[in-house]
């Protein structure tokens, strides 16, 4: 985008920026592109020069030509300033570039809430009617199902009564990837943010004293040597006793490094300070420990002979994960690839293709060290098992299925969600979204029709080896279906000899 000043010698572009007044411009880009921001030169190609650093979209120029109005992504209030719905209206004085300000402006809207529910029912019952990868609706009568819901629309009080009439009406359908949402919302700065330095505190002695450490968090480093038992006497600079509500301290902190001062004894003789990197998600805190604790399981049960993964979720961060672990098990007789929990995503093919590979070629040096040349890398040849369960949903049951028909293992657990379909999603008029599942997951079977075999959907994809933890084995953290892998693992192992040998030919 670009226009001429006032006076007609100067011209004034934007590079790194969308389209806007005065003609098309590049596609848009990211807000750290160094060589974005607005430019001007002389009307004869002359002193090209930066006036601001930024992306300049849709870039509009006052009548005088002194001020221009852009808009720009808001960023959230989180550590990664994540992108947000919709766009802010800012300008930049020409005169004193250094700072752009948001331009703040409101409106009046008048809003009929009853025909917009209304248009909102109806048009979702349309939308599932014509995109539903089914023209047979799963066998009910569609029109029926609308005329029985519609007259509920009258006691439709909130954007949430409708959401769930008609998520109740969609979901007759009994099928997978579906729902209607409301319009996304702003997330507004976070003014507070809990910490976690990745251990456990219990009052005692008339202190906290250290009850668990979390393998692999934060506070479980070489260079940290606080252990469960010490006595965490003041963090972040404030002092503790037992009672005090520390989760305040955790909320707010200055940064992620959070000062710990600890001791062996509650009156805190010989007491060391450390620095921790806290982390903002205790969940993966828990994760991370639960994945070790499995892997050491499989350790020790097979005696390194079976290498163990868990893969979080079926996306491109998992997916590395996978193939930097895979490498680490190069010398691995086995391996257990556990999906439980996994909600899915689309990653099966690049999973399959790894699971399936086979070894064609080693290079050796002179000290006879093959591993280091095998070919292919990151592939486990031996015996593999896939653990599932009931939440193991979507692309977590692709994978699983193909596992099966390609023949290259084992499938331990229970069954998966039943929940398979390729899914979209359409725009309401208030801003909301409807989910259209538009395209089924057949098996492939070259026997049948074009080649299409069984329905993945509300299927199920049953194991080989049927197992579940019962609620007391949760409670006592016994990981029965976990055991079950290894046992059939190390079967496998036994009626088989390995195909990768460590030793030299």
């Amino acid at each position: 985008a670009f226009f001429i000043s006032r006076d007609g010698r100067t011209v004034y572009f934007s590079q790194g920026a969308g389209g806007g007044f005065g003609g098309g411009g590049a596609a848009p880009v990211a807000a750290d592109n160094p060589d974005a921001g607005l430019y001007a030169v002389n009307l004869d190609g002359r002193e090209r020069r930066r006036i601001a650093q930024g992306v300049f979209t849709g870039m509009v120029p006052s009548v005088d030509r002194r001020t221009v109005f852009f808009r720009n992504t808001p960023r959230s209030g989180n550590d990664d300033a994540t992108p947000v719905p919709g766009f802010e209206v800012h300008k930049l004085v020409i005169a004193t570039p250094q700072r752009a300000e948001r331009v703040n402006f409101t409106f009046p809207v008048r809003v009929d809430r009853r025909a917009e529910w209304n248009q909102v029912f109806e048009e979702s019952w349309r939308v599932m009617k014509y995109r539903f990868y089914d023209e047979k609706m799963h066998g009910y009568d569609w029109a029926a199902i609308r005329t029985r819901y519609r007259p509920l629309l009258k006691y439709v009080g909130t954007n949430e009564d409708l959401y769930d009439l008609t998520n109740e009406m969609i979901g007759e359908l009994n099928a997978s990837h579906t729902g209607v949402s409301g319009p996304p919302t702003r997330a507004m700065p976070a003014v507070y943010r809990t910490r976690y330095p990745g251990f456990e505190l219990e009052p005692a002695n008339g202190k906290y004293r250290v009850s668990h450490i979390y393998k692999d968090g934060p506070a479980d480093k070489e260079w940290i040597d606080l252990a469960v038992g010490d006595y965490v006497l003041a963090m972040d600079g404030q002092e503790l006793k037992a009672g005090d509500n520390y989760w305040k301290v955790l909320s707010a902190t200055l940064n992620e490094y959070l000062p710990v001062r600890y001791a062996k004894a509650p009156a805190g003789e010989n007491a060391k300070t450390v620095r921790i990197a806290t982390v903002t998600s205790l969940t993966d805190i828990k994760y991370e420990e639960w994945v070790a604790r499995n892997r050491d399981e499989v350790q020790k049960a097979t005696n390194g002979d079976i290498a163990y993964v868990h893969i979080r979720s079926m996306n491109a961060p998992s997916l590395a994960r996978f193939r930097n672990e895979i490498d680490q098990y190069s010398n691995a007789k086995g391996i257990i690839v556990d999906i439980r929990y996994n909600g899915g995503g689309n990653i099966d093919q690049e999973l399959i293709d790894i699971l399936e590979r086979r070894p064609y070629q080693f290079w050796n040096n002179r000290n006879g060290s093959r591993t280091w040349g095998r070919r292919p890398r990151q592939a486990i040849a031996g015996p593999k098992v896939m653990l599932v369960n009931h939440r193991s949903g979507s692309d977590s049951e692709v994978t699983p299925m193909a596992f099966r028909q390609l023949g290259l293992g084992r499938i331990v657990g229970n069954p998966t969600a039943a929940a398979v379909i390729a899914t979209g999603s359409y725009p309401l008029i208030n801003g909301g979204a409807i989910r259209t599942p538009g395209s089924l997951v057949v098996t492939y079977d070259p026997t049948k029709p074009n080649n299409y075999g069984v329905n993945l959907e509300n299927l199920g994809v049953p194991p080989d080896v049927w197992v579940e933890n019962s609620p007391m084995d949760e409670v006592k953290k016994i990981d029965r279906e976990l055991r079950t892998a290894i046992e059939e693992a190390m079967k496998m192992l036994r009626a088989t000899a390995p195909r990768v040998s460590s030793e030299q030919p």
